[in-house]
């Protein structure tokens, strides 16, 4: 009995001091407790992505300018690009490729600040039922550890003309935050064991670092819901003092005008009993 007694014990104590270890790892583990990256090259309009944008087409990706490195990486990073905003779900994705664009405009890319062929906007907007085009660029491509992506992307309004959102940014695995936001990105999503074999496995994907970098530029993307907005209007409205303010609860009787001097004061009238 004794001798249970004192293996349980042990056990006990060896589960409990597995537990601690595991608590005092996480505290030496970046993904746990960072620093993370965070996005900071961004505009985007005070309106935010309107209402009447659900259909977006979204151009062929293009290679930074005289980046060879980023030419190479096109093709695999293209399907990622247009799988990650798909999964995201904030409006509908018209992929033009390449040799659609070819075909209407006499050119298989674009870029986002180069003079646009003659009627492009009205042509694709008939052409794809979309409200909006996505111009995206990859300007920096590293395949190698430590991996490294950079994303140009812009979002046009077909009817207006005007810029909704906008990101230009690097991340680059090399660098403490990116490492550990990255990592924490793949605890999340793939290692749901906290495998430190799968995390290792993942951590100088190509792949993987497009996906997480792509999540991190498309949640500053905000979609406002006018009527959040309307609600919240009428609450600032309803929280503003009134001008004039009314006292609630008894109001103090009225003053008697005071008589002249000499004058005698009125009788006050007796109350007759009422007839029942």
């Amino acid at each position: 009995m004794k001798n249970m007694i004192l293996r349980y014990t042990f056990l006990v104590a060896l589960l409990c001091g597995a537990t601690a270890c595991k608590q005092v790892a996480k505290l030496n583990n970046g993904a746990y407790v960072g620093p993370f990256y965070t996005v900071g090259n961004v505009y985007e309009t005070l309106e935010g992505l309107e209402p009447h944008i659900k259909r977006v087409a979204i151009m062929p990706l293009t290679s930074g300018r005289g980046n060879r490195d980023a030419e190479r990486g096109v093709p695999q990073m293209q399907a990622i690009l247009t799988e990650e905003f798909s999964r995201n779900r904030i409006f509908d994705i018209v992929t033009v490729t390449p040799n659609r664009m070819q075909r209407m405009f006499g050119k298989k890319a674009i870029y986002a600040d180069e003079p646009l062929p003659h009627n492009f906007l009205q042509t694709l907007q008939r052409q794809t039922g979309c409200q909006a085009v996505l111009f995206t660029e990859l300007t920096t491509f590293r395949a190698y550890p430590p991996v490294a992506l950079g994303w140009k992307i812009h979002l046009f309004d077909l009817e207006s003309e005007k810029l909704i959102w906008a990101v230009d940014e690097v991340f680059d695995g090399g660098q403490s935050p990116v490492a550990n936001s990255l990592r924490r990105h793949i605890r999340k999503n793939h290692s749901t064991h906290n495998s430190a074999a799968t995390e290792l496995l993942v951590l100088d994907s190509p792949r993987e670092m497009a996906r997480y970098s792509l999540s991190e530029l498309i949640g500053t993307l905000m979609k406002k819901n006018p009527k959040e907005i309307t609600e919240l209007a009428e609450t600032i409205d309803n929280q503003k003092v009134p001008e004039k303010t009314v006292e609630v609860g008894p109001q103090p009787a009225p003053l008697e005008e005071e008589a002249p001097k000499g004058a005698k004061k009125p009788a006050t009238p007796r109350e007759e009993p009422s007839e029942i």
